[in-house]
């Protein structure tokens, strides 16, 4: 989708409507950015006008849409986080909204189906929108919507290779894969942005220092051994039932950036790999071996190892299927997120 939208601004075509919208901040942003390099052709001071939703007025918004552009083709107007278009929103002006009526539009931000050539209109809405909206229907049926929300393994990986590149630096692949994988962005619930990924490359970088080439022994010093430690350690103190310990581990792993969610997912994935290498293991691999056929990283299942022989497969399922209750619960509101965590290290390894 965001390179759909750069392409077709790269072609010179400039629609005078859009609505950019998604999870991706980092991508949102740098399209807002491409739009105001091809739009404002000059006196961008004069010709972008910038609304926040707080602080929105119909009228203002109106007379920025109406106004001429000064030495430039196009004047740009971005409207940022319009609670208009949130599926939480209530209508609560009549100036510009009114009860929706059939094949009539008046009854949304009517003046978009007038918008002058000279103008380019933008909403831009960082999280999810809701498409039943009449407004959102109106955008799409006169403007062009362009959804930026995570992107796939293939492209992060390209993603992250071009940054090193463009520092000066080699990389092989599986190098660049085995980053993309450990730095949290791929997890199922992680709210990981390519924000996040920068400031790890930077990390990388910086640690590096002179060394043309990044390799995995450079990684593995920021961010497996790290992150991988920190997750062992939680689910050896839950199986240790230190409590007290679980929630340092805890408190500490959200001080550095990690979200509730998040560690949820990595204990999860924790669990499910002491059960691979458990298998593995029993069928005569060693930890080089399990690795491979499980797709594990070695240093992973050697830390792992010291524990699948007094951790049975029931206890290692039943505590896989109690972050899967943990889970829900905190997302159906059944339970508040800190008591039910604090449950789940209490009773991760019940019998």
């Amino acid at each position: 989708m965001y390179r759909s939208f750069i392409n077709s601004l790269k072609s010179g075509d400039i629609g005078r409507l859009y609505l950019l919208y998604g999870s991706e901040s980092f991508l949102l942003d740098k399209a807002l950015e491409e739009l105001e390099k091809n739009v404002l052709t000059g006196f961008p001071e004069i010709n972008l006008a910038i609304f926040e939703d707080d602080t929105l007025d119909i009228k203002d918004l109106i007379n920025a849409c109406s106004t001429l552009p000064f030495g430039s083709d196009k004047r740009l107007v971005v409207v940022k986080d319009y609670k208009g278009l949130a599926s939480k929103f209530k209508k609560s002006s009549e100036e510009y909204i009114e009860e929706p009526k059939e094949n009539d539009k008046s009854d949304g931000l009517k003046f978009i189906f007038e918008i002058p050539e000279s103008t380019c209109l933008v909403f831009i809405n960082h999280g999810d929108v809701d498409g039943r909206k009449k407004l959102f229907k109106d955008i799409n049926k006169n403007g062009r919507v362009y959804k930026f929300d995570k992107i796939d393994k293939g492209d992060l990986v390209q993603w992250i290779r071009g940054h090193f590149l463009r520092a000066g630096k080699t990389i092989k692949i599986s190098t660049v894969e085995y980053f993309a994988e450990n730095i949290g962005y791929l997890d199922k619930n992680s709210e990981t942005n390519l924000y996040h990924v920068q400031n790890e490359i930077n990390k990388v970088l910086a640690y590096v220092g002179d060394d043309i080439t990044v390799t995995e022994e450079h990684l593995e010093g920021l961010l497996r051994r790290s992150l991988e430690n920190d997750i062992f350690k939680l689910i050896d103190s839950c199986w240790q039932k230190d409590i007290s310990r679980s929630l340092k581990i805890y408190n500490d792993m959200l001080l550095s950036g990690e979200n509730s969610f998040g560690i949820l997912s990595m204990i999860s994935k924790g669990i499910k790999n002491l059960m691979k290498i458990k298998e593995l293991k029993s069928k005569g691999l060693d930890a080089k071996g399990i690795a491979k056929e499980a797709q594990i990283h070695e240093y992973t299942v050697k830390l792992y190892m010291k524990h699948i022989d007094i951790m049975s497969f029931d206890t290692l399922y039943n505590a896989f299927n109690r972050c899967i209750e943990c889970d829900v619960n905190i997302k159906s509101g059944k339970m508040q997120e800190r008591l039910s965590i604090e449950l789940l290290f209490t009773t991760l390894f019940d019998e």
